[in-house]
């Protein structure tokens, strides 16, 4: 079937033979795919270039099917063309084959609709009948009279009989007529193929509107894919900066935990310090007062003039072991403060670290879903 006759069935075979080793090329040499991708194009396209092969047209070799099957081969090219990338579920993994098979199927459908289909050879290899016009039957001739006998015989010069309807009209009488039966044969003749030339042409027609209604179908259906795409590369996006704030948060994290570490050392080295001070201290104090104590037992014991000089002494030594003490109790506490921010340090470290464990985690999460 045909929406306008307007290209001529050799430039239709031309295009058939082109589509076909373009549906066999591009999938095999051009654009390579998966397997049922390429596969659909090279199926198509063989039984195309058959098809055409076998048509009664200009280009056809065999010349077996008539130009009006052929049409319905077309429109069943342009359904399976259409319809394969998304019944095989190929349009996500090729997308360029699957736009190429779409723009083939409507190319295809294009020459189809605007294709001339009452090609017969017939018209191009015989001359146009023209009407045979009736020809008069001669009037039969009446038999030659013999001449009566004379005495002397002379022999008669024949003359060439002329037909009648050379110097007169031809006769209606004589003309011959077609038979009743033979109008009959033939009318009924004309019917039949009108009939039939109206059955293909309604065939034809329904196979047109079965296969646009199909190229909706994937029109919608394509649609629909794009919108899911999308959809799935707007969430793909989304993903990926939930994985990239992740990946900062666990960076952060852990360098904020190696901060914490680095202090809690140094307030772990402090409170050693702080420890080797106060027992430095806690010696000197002890030796002061060891001082103090043997400057008071030779100030009881010694003259009276050395007395007052070992009391001194005694002071100085009591004064010594003061400070000391003081020195030793500061040491102590700035020990027990070293030691309290170390901790604390420490519990930092251990909770950025389990935050830097969980933003690793999240991250492997939103990779896993993209």
């Amino acid at each position: 079937m045909s929406l306008i006759r307007l290209l001529p069935a050799r430039f239709h075979a031309v295009a058939d033979y082109a589509v076909a080793a373009l549906l066999i090329l591009v999938p095999t040499v051009i654009i390579k795919g998966s397997t049922s991708a390429v596969a659909v194009g090279v199926v198509v396209g063989i039984v195309v270039a058959v098809v055409s092969a076998l048509t009664r047209y200009p280009l056809g070799l065999v010349k077996v099917l008539p130009f009006t099957v052929h049409s319905a081969g077309d429109y069943l090219a342009v359904a399976l063309l259409i319809a394969s990338p998304f019944s095989l579920r190929f349009e996500h993994t090729d997308p360029r084959l699957t736009v190429f098979y779409i723009a083939a199927g409507v190319a295809v459908l294009a020459v189809s609709v605007i294709t001339d289909y009452q090609y017969s050879p017939k018209r191009l290899d015989l001359p146009a009948q023209q009407p045979v016009p009736a020809q008069p039957v001669p009037a039969p001739q009446a038999p030659a009279r013999r001449a009566p006998a004379e005495p002397t015989p002379v022999p008669a010069v024949p003359v060439p009989a002329v037909p009648a309807c050379q110097d007169a009209p031809a006769d209606p009488a004589t003309v011959i007529q077609p038979s009743a039966a033979s109008q009959g044969s033939l009318a009924r003749d004309l019917a039949t193929a009108y009939q039939a030339a109206t059955q293909q042409a309604a065939a034809e027609q329904a196979a047109a509107q079965q296969a646009a209604a199909q190229l909706v179908a994937a029109q919608k259906g394509a649609a629909e894919q794009i919108a899911v795409q999308q959809a799935a590369a707007k969430q793909a996006a989304a993903y990926q900066a939930a994985a990239e704030q992740a990946a900062a948060q666990q960076v952060a994290s852990e360098q904020a935990a190696r901060t914490a570490a680095e202090r809690a050392a140094a307030y772990q080295a402090a409170a050693r310090y702080a420890a080797e001070q106060h027992a430095s201290h806690q010696a000197a104090a002890q030796q002061a007062a060891a001082e103090q104590a043997a400057h008071l037992a030779a100030a009881r014991q010694g003259a009276p003039d050395q007395a007052a000089a070992h009391q001194a002494a005694a002071e100085q030594a009591a004064a010594q072991q003061a400070e000391h003490q003081a020195a030793a109790e500061q040491a102590w506490a700035e020990h027990i403060a070293a030691e309290q921010a170390a901790a604390e340090q420490a519990a930092a470290e251990q909770a950025w670290a389990e935050q830097a464990a969980v933003a690793q985690q999240a991250t492997a999460q939103v990779t896993t879903r993209n």
